[in-house]
């Protein structure tokens, strides 16, 4: 006697789902962007240390100017590419918050089309508990009638 909830926007909370899970995509990939954008970083300061170090070392043991130079300028080429690193850093710190943002209103959308199928939802079941309620009504009644007229035809 009931039929199928048909959820009209179907579609719609369907792609909104679909856009959900491609801006948790989106996230995914803009934080391993960042995590490998650090560990470029990590390197680049750790060879900056040890540029230090073999230079500390080195005049501790006497070099001469030149293969300082070289050194200071190796130390120098690093910490310019250790700079660029950290300005991709922010830059990617900037998208992992853009496609957080992103995926958030992405996530809101799905809900609020989800509750409005779950509202559609709720007014169908009582609505056809109040159609199933009436059918109900209405055969207790006539057999109610047909019961009394067979009453009244045995009576009678």
């Amino acid at each position: 006697m009931t039929t199928k909830f048909n959820f009209r926007f179907q579609k719609i909370l369907d792609l909104k789902g679909n856009e959900k899970d491609f801006a948790q995509i989106q996230m995914a990939d803009a934080i391993k962007q960042q995590e490998v954008g650090h560990l470029k970083s990590q390197a680049i300061y750790n060879k900056i240390i040890d540029a230090e170090r073999q230079k500390n070392d080195k005049q501790q043991d006497g070099v001469n100017i030149s293969d300082l130079r070289m050194m200071e300028t190796y130390i120098y080429q690093l910490q310019e590419q250790l700079a660029t690193s950290n300005r991709e850093l922010e830059h990617l710190q900037t998208k992992v918050s853009r496609t957080q943002i992103h995926l958030q209103n992405k996530a809101q959308e799905e809900k609020t089309w989800g509750n409005l199928k779950q509202q559609d939802r709720t007014v169908y079941v009582e609505q056809n508990k109040v159609v199933e309620q009436n059918f109900f009504d209405e055969l207790a009644s006539t057999r109610f009638y047909r019961t009394s007229q067979a009453s009244l035809a045995e009576r009678g």
